[in-house]
């Protein structure tokens, strides 16, 4: 199991209905904003209700939907997400290009999984 900095869940849908574990990656930028974050979840989402076959996704790209929010660091809980799925394999790049990554859902980030279960559907 993976060490867990928050928890990611979505009354969205999107196969994120139980609360996913979050281990913060890396801070990226794009070609729109800086403050794109790389983070590792578990379970995985599957991959094929993404297009993916069986191939699961493991690593998302998140970024605060609202203005004023931020993850560096995170203020307040719920922080609401755009959460995308990479194109490109992550090989240690800061920068990644807007073809290089997909929007996939909205989702809530919460400090505790307590926090994330207890959601508002």
């Amino acid at each position: 199991m993976m060490p867990t900095d928050f928890y990611m869940a979505s009354s969205e849908g999107y196969e994120m209905e139980s609360p996913r574990r979050c281990r913060a990656i890396k801070r990226l930028s794009g070609e729109d904003r800086d403050d794109y974050l790389l983070i590792g979840i578990d379970p995985p989402l599957n991959g094929q209700f993404f297009g993916r076959g069986g191939r699961d996704i493991d690593q998302v790209v998140i970024a605060t939907r609202h203005r004023g929010e931020s993850l560096f660091p995170i203020r307040r809980w719920p922080v609401f997400i755009h959460v995308a799925r990479l194109l490109v394999p992550y090989e240690g790049q800061d920068v990644v290009r807007n073809d290089e990554v997909e929007p996939i859902a909205w989702a809530e980030l919460y400090a505790t999984e307590e926090a994330a279960r207890a959601r508002a559907l």
